[in-house]
């Protein structure tokens, strides 16, 4: 009798354990629809909120990176990396960006004297059709160029310098920028690796164009000439059409979350 009774329960309960019923699967499918319509135009607006709060940290890193590096080693970290093509009078322009507000300017021996005397002797030359733009951009080993009359290198024009760093640059001032990668002496001794930003749009992933950060050095004041010493000024991201500060960042990151 009992034996009866246990199997008559068990024989209820697999008959009432029936899957959803049509009705409750279009409520579970138009709830999920409603979650889709909600979240996904919000995507984009997600991707450049971490963009612009990853950068503004980002950039104020690197910043003290550099400044720790030289309280420590009376100098700046050389071995970063050259902007310019080898050789050539142009950025990698294949995946660098920064619109207008890059360009390219040749050391005089002079304005190499101002880089070299503030340690760095020498830059990383990156490969022109790198694996990837940001992770895998050097020849292996990485390859320094020496810093000496000629060199091309990237300037920063002193316009986006009053705009960003500076508010009294002068336009004949000659600011030089360099990446701060990889190959850079403040990684292992003030910095575990070096920072990098992700784009907010297409065409900017960090596989297809250099997402590494840049150092701004000053090397001729336009009223006094070259520099005896270079003088390091910030640090910039760059983006598809022009070059950004932490504040630009962080200005963005409220702009897209404005109700």
């Amino acid at each position: 009798m009992k034996v009866s009774n246990i199997l008559a329960t068990r024989l209820a309960r697999r008959t009432n354990n029936k899957g959803l019923t049509l009705i409750e699967l279009l409520v579970v499918l138009v709830i999920l629809i409603a979650l889709a319509g909600i979240l996904i135009p919000q995507l984009p607006n997600m991707l450049v909120r971490t963009h612009a709060a990853a950068g503004s940290t980002n950039i104020t890193e690197v910043n003290k990176r550099i400044q720790e590096f030289e309280q420590v080693y009376f100098k700046h970290p050389a071995n970063l990396d050259n902007l310019v093509d080898d050789g050539g009078t142009d950025l990698k322009h294949t995946f660098v960006q920064g619109g207008a507000e890059l360009t390219v300017v040749a050391l005089t021996a002079d304005t190499a004297d101002a880089l070299v005397d503030a340690g760095i002797d020498n830059v990383a030359a990156l490969d022109d059709d790198p694996d990837h733009a940001t992770f895998a951009n050097y020849s292996t080993p990485p390859t320094p160029t020496g810093v000496a009359t000629g060199l091309n290198v990237a300037r920063v024009t002193s316009a986006a310098v009053a705009r960003l760093l500076r508010p009294g640059a002068v336009l004949n001032d000659v600011y030089v920028a360099f990446g701060v990668g990889q190959a850079s002496e403040i990684i292992g001794r003030t910095a575990n690796e070096a920072g990098y930003h992700f784009g907010e749009g297409p065409g900017e992933n960090p596989e297809d164009v250099y997402s590494r950060f840049i150092a701004v050095y000053k090397v001729l004041d336009a009223t006094d000439g070259a520099l005896g010493r270079a003088e390091f000024v910030g640090v910039l991201s760059i983006h598809d059409d022009e070059l950004a500060n932490g504040s630009d960042h962080v200005a963005e990151f409220f702009e897209t979350n404005e109700l």
